[in-house]
């Protein structure tokens, strides 16, 4: 397929709109909140990785209906997937402060406050009911991202889609999209692992201050969002 400068100018659009999709506010909430559990930069990528592609692949579903059957995505599908993107935004919250609740309700033994900066830690490595934390981490962040699919600035791509010229390049430009958004939410990561990181290691006190203030807005995003969906 011959590139002309419209296709061109097209393809550069799905790329930006995908970068700038990849900042919305619920979505550097939803991976911040993933890359919690790990102090690992590397699996700080590899989570916004999984993210992006479970958040793609919904929104390349979505862009087949519209360039196939020329179809609008109807605005109760969306609300669906808000509203359980909104639940989701809540249990990674509840997960991530439910170690500071359990901190301040019970007294700490200096065995049990050394099993608890363990938990704050490497919250699956140490866990027993999880032997397979990594695996774990990835299923949960591709399912956020799937679940995120059809919200926010999405609508964007999905409307530009219905002045493409052909199939072919309507799928090229989501293919471009998609890789926009995973780009821009690596580049989220990078920026969010470090921070925890470095807090892991040298600012302890900091670091679990980073992450009960994360969990909670977690929870409180993912409560307006479903409001937002249901009203």
């Amino acid at each position: 397929m011959a590139l002309d400068l419209s296709a061109v100018i097209i393809l550069l659009t799905g790329l930006a709109l995908g970068l700038a999709h990849s900042l919305d506010p619920d979505h550097i909430v939803a991976v911040s909140t993933l890359l919690c559990n790990t102090r690992s930069l590397r699996k700080s990528i590899t989570s916004a990785t999984f993210w992006g592609i479970g958040h793609s692949a919904v929104l390349f579903l979505a862009g087949l209906l519209v360039l196939i059957l020329r179809v609008t995505i109807p605005d109760n599908v969306v609300n669906i997937f808000e509203a359980a993107a909104g639940v989701m935004l809540i249990v990674l919250g509840v997960y991530v402060i439910i170690p500071f609740i359990a901190d301040r309700a019970q007294p700490s033994s200096p065995s049990a406050i050394t099993e608890k900066r363990r938990w704050y830690d490497h919250p699956h490595d140490h866990n027993p009911a999880n032997s397979d934390g990594g695996h774990s981490h990835i299923h949960k962040s591709a399912v956020t991202g799937i679940l995120q699919g059809l919200g926010g600035s999405a609508a964007l791509m999905l409307v530009t889609l219905t002045t493409v010229s052909s199939v072919e390049l309507g799928l090229v430009f989501i293919l471009i999209f998609g890789i926009g958004v995973i780009l821009g939410m690596v580049g989220v990561s990078c920026l969010v692992g470090s921070i925890l990181a470095y807090t892991a290691s040298h600012l302890e006190k900091a670091n679990r201050i980073l992450k009960a203030v994360t969990g909670s807005v977690s929870i409180i995003v993912g409560i307006f969002i479903i409001i937002y969906a249901l009203v």
